[in-house]
């Protein structure tokens, strides 16, 4: 039904493959991505300052205030990276990925909208949080998906250059919106802090729309009923086995903690038998509890055992030789390689707990320095939420730094820079981060007494250490789940990368919960924490044997 709509309304459903140049929604797609990531930064940045100030008009004095806000903010954060999971699926199986953006979108300007009128309580600012983590979340898996959707043969060599562009207009407008939006709310006032990302997100929403006739619109797989069971059944088992434990842990009694996962979870198994019963799917979750139903009664061994000696790996598997046998071993392979992908990147989660902590707790830090810089002819008082702004422009710089010079110098000295290295150095670095940070507020709260204060100089250095650990964990984690996952399964698995962030930030709110948890001790924990996971990593790391998936 979708796809006879988009044809009805004139919209292409697959790209010119006799087309060299550059697809007509591209730059539609390129102005959206900008001002929406503007909007997003922006928005952001000033979150932590904002929120403590609101516990302490509630009541809360001084670290109390600064904690709880923190929890906020990394439960934001969470939110913004656990609803890919419901995009993804709502896009590739129901709506398309116009539709979805657009309607998201939406979504997310009716979330700015709440901070700018309701940015004095903390009711307004949940619920405003709340909408901007559906609607951003929502849109993340789609985005870069459809920019490849608008490509065909004849122009497929472009799709390199417009992810660079993607890359940099990101990274642009973070950098100036961390400047700007903090001034904005010094300056102005909170309400217009936040109104001024909402109307970027309205322009980038309009700019969309403006695309809709240039695009290349791929219809929904398989839509309509079996679409609409394949949504309600995911999003179901999502919520009772992700969503609860996420982000009602601390909000329900533990009788409904424990009955909404046993409610939400049972409904979701019933909808997708139902849907099963309709017509067999072959996605992620399908062939899972296949797998798992034949490794409970036997049926896996039983076929690995009849399996030639010289048969792929797959068919010999001992929990999907099954599947392979009934299903074809292209069908049995795709979860087998996502489990394989999992199994290295649950310990990333730890990565980005600290990687997203200049969002909260680094910024905790810089308001207890001196922001005065007196350098090369500037002098000026910087805000504690500006300094974020060093991430960004830093990422544009070592992007080129890493690829042109220091890992070609590494290959020469004979020293492979495979992906999972570079991964394992990263999450080192960035436990070197934290131990700098960890005795940066051991100096600040050894001056405290005495009046004195660090210059906010010094957290250039971490800020340096942490931003090349991301070029090396985050960018390499997205070349390597590419290239590890075949075709079929690599919306799957770009879902639970970014899931790892998710996990983070809930690790960073558990943590914030213990007590007697001072800064320094905070940054400490989290620095033993990331080395240890770092090992643990490069221990994994060292037994994975790469595949070769050609697309």
């Amino acid at each position: 039904m979708g796809a006879a709509m988009d044809r009805a309304r004139g919209w292409k459903t697959a790209p010119d493959h006799d087309a060299k140049g550059w697809p007509a929604g591209v730059p539609f797609i390129i102005g959206n991505e900008g001002c929406e990531r503007f909007s997003f930064y922006g928005m952001k940045s000033i979150l932590q300052v904002h929120l403590t100030a609101l516990y302490v008009a509630a009541g809360m004095a001084g670290d109390l205030s600064e904690t709880h806000a923190q929890e906020m903010v990394h439960l934001f954060i969470a939110g913004v990276y656990a609803f890919p999971m419901i995009g993804a699926i709502l896009a590739d199986r129901l709506w398309g990925k116009y539709p979805t953006i657009f309607w998201l979108s939406l979504v997310y300007c009716a979330g700015h909208a709440v901070l700018a009128v309701g940015e004095n309580s903390l009711g307004g600012m949940a619920l405003g949080l709340g909408l901007i983590a559906i609607g951003s979340g929502g849109i993340k898996p789609c985005v870069s998906a459809n920019v490849g959707d608008q490509f065909g043969k004849g122009n497929w060599h472009l799709v390199t250059k417009v992810f660079q562009a993607f890359y940099f207009i990101i990274n642009f407008g973070s950098f100036f919106a961390t400047l700007a939006i903090p001034w904005l709310k010094q300056t102005y006032g909170t309400s217009v802090a936040f109104g001024v990302p909402g109307v970027l997100m309205f322009i980038a929403t309009i700019v969309f729309w403006l695309g809709r006739d240039k695009f290349v619109h791929v219809p929904a797989k398989p839509g309509g009923k079996l679409g609409l069971y394949d949504t309600l059944s995911s999003s179901l088992l999502f919520l009772g086995l992700i969503g609860l434990p996420l982000f009602f842990t601390d909000i329900l009694p533990l009788w409904a903690f424990a009955l909404g996962v046993v409610v939400l979870t049972a409904v979701g198994l019933a909808l997708f038998s139902a849907r099963q019963k309709i017509e067999r799917d072959d996605g992620f979750l399908a062939v899972m509890i296949e797998a798992l139903g034949d490794l409970g009664n036997g049926r896996a061994r039983e076929a690995a055992a009849s399996a030639p000696a010289d048969a792929p790996e797959i068919a010999r598997s001992k929990v999907f030789a099954g599947v392979a046998q009934r299903r074809g071993e292209e069908i049995a392979e795709g979860p087998a390689a996502v489990l394989r992908i999992v199994s290295v990147f649950f310990l990333v989660s730890v990565f980005w707990a600290l990687f997203d902590q200049h969002s909260s707790s680094w910024i905790r830090q810089a308001q207890r320095m001196d922001l005065h810089v007196d350098t090369l002819g500037f002098s000026l008082d910087l805000l504690p939420s500006q300094i974020p702004s060093l991430n960004p422009l830093m990422v544009m710089i070592l992007i080129p730094l890493n690829n042109f010079l220091l890992y070609p110098l590494v290959e020469k000295v004979g020293v492979a820079v495979t992906p999972l290295r570079k991964m394992t150095v990263g999450m080192g670095m960035a436990a070197a981060a934290f131990a700098i940070v960890a005795l940066l507020q051991e100096r600040i709260d050894t001056l405290a007494p005495s009046g004195a204060k660090v210059g906010i100089a010094w957290q250039v250095i971490p800020y340096f250490v942490m931003t090349q650990a991301e070029v090396m964990v985050s960018v390499t984690g997205l070349e390597f789940a590419y290239t590890q996952a075949p075709r079929r399964m690599k919306s799957t698995i770009m879902g639970f990368w970014l899931l790892t962030v998710a996990f983070g930030s809930k690790l960073v709110i558990l943590v914030t919960k213990l007590p007697d948890m001072g800064l320094s001790t905070f940054f400490w924990v989290f620095a033993a924490l990331m080395a240890g996971a770092a090992v643990l990593f490069g221990i994994r790391a060292s037994f994975y044997r790469y595949r070769d998936y050609s697309q």
